[in-house]
């Protein structure tokens, strides 16, 4: 497993666990840094930024 698949699976149990304000800083930061590193449209920072989205809906559920 590479970085960036390590860190999206640690800001997917934040988010299992119900740690959504965690979860949404995780990939928020994993999606930047994707961009910084690989190009804003890099389809990971997306998947990133996606689970940003996710987390901040279940936020306000």
């Amino acid at each position: 497993m590479d970085e960036i698949e390590s860190r999206m699976a640690e800001a997917g149990q934040a988010e299992e666990e119900g740690n959504y304000r965690q979860a949404a800083r995780l990939y928020n930061r994993l999606g930047l840094d994707i961009q910084a590193e690989h190009g804003q449209l890099d389809p990971r920072a997306l998947s990133a930024f996606e689970g940003v989205a996710r987390s901040i809906r279940s936020i306000t559920a």
